[in-house]
């Protein structure tokens, strides 16, 4: 905490945390299917470099505790993520849960420096397989639908049409698929905009060390 001082700290953490709960609001919003815009079955947070989730909103603990290691994933996959990327992913076997549950994760960079990622994990109405709402009576991962491992979804800033027309051909309700990847975009890339208002305000070696100050602060909550 050499770089920031307690007011401070609590200033920062709470701007990450409001982009968060901001994320979500987003989504909200702009979602098509009843399962996010009713029922709220998703969640948001903000990632360090590694990662490591520094901020979340008040959202489902079923998702928020195995987002980091979808983050990772997206980390160890793509060590060359530039400005403009987009990412997409829900494999179980790489920080999912089940398949529905799709995770759309942004970097976040200022002057060509990584400062974090924001990422969402959204209920998808249908992710294929013989059931509607890809739910049945299965007995191998391959029934449940469509198994995506991390994959570029937009590149510089472009939107891969190949890779959603894939997924809308894949799902029972490609309207409100379309809806719902648009409003996870918007979302993660408020969460980009907002971990750069930070780093303009409060600078990058207070950001940094307000962010490793708050993992330090959950260990000890932990512990």
């Amino acid at each position: 905490m050499a770089a920031t001082d307690p007011a401070r700290f609590e200033i920062v953490k709470n701007a990450l945390h409001a982009a968060a709960e901001e994320m979500k609001i987003v989504l909200a919003k702009t979602a098509y299917s009843p399962l996010l815009k009713v029922a709220g079955d998703y969640s948001c947070g903000i990632f360090d470099t590694d990662g490591n989730m520094v901020a979340q909103g008040p959202d489902l603990p079923i998702h928020l505790g195995s987002m980091p290691d979808a983050v990772r994933a997206v980390v160890a996959a793509f060590p060359d993520a530039a400005d403009g990327d987009v990412f997409i992913h829900n494999d179980p076997y790489n920080g999912g849960s089940h398949l529905p549950d799709v995770n759309v994760i942004a970097p976040a960079f200022h002057e060509g420096r990584l400062l974090g990622y924001g990422c969402v994990r959204a209920h998808w109405p249908d992710i294929g397989s013989a059931s509607p709402g890809s739910y049945g009576a299965v007995t191998e991962i391959y029934g449940e639908g469509l198994r995506l491992p991390p994959m570029r979804l937009t590149e510089n800033g472009v939107l891969r049409e190949d890779l959603l027309e894939m997924l809308a051909l894949n799902v029972r309700h490609p309207r409100d698929f379309r809806g719902d990847l648009a409003a996870q975009i918007g979302s993660v890339k408020l969460g980009e905009q907002r971990l750069r208002a930070a780093i303009a305000e409060f600078g990058g070696a207070t950001l940094s060390a307000a962010i490793n100050a708050m993992l330090d602060a959950a260990e000890r909550h932990a512990r």
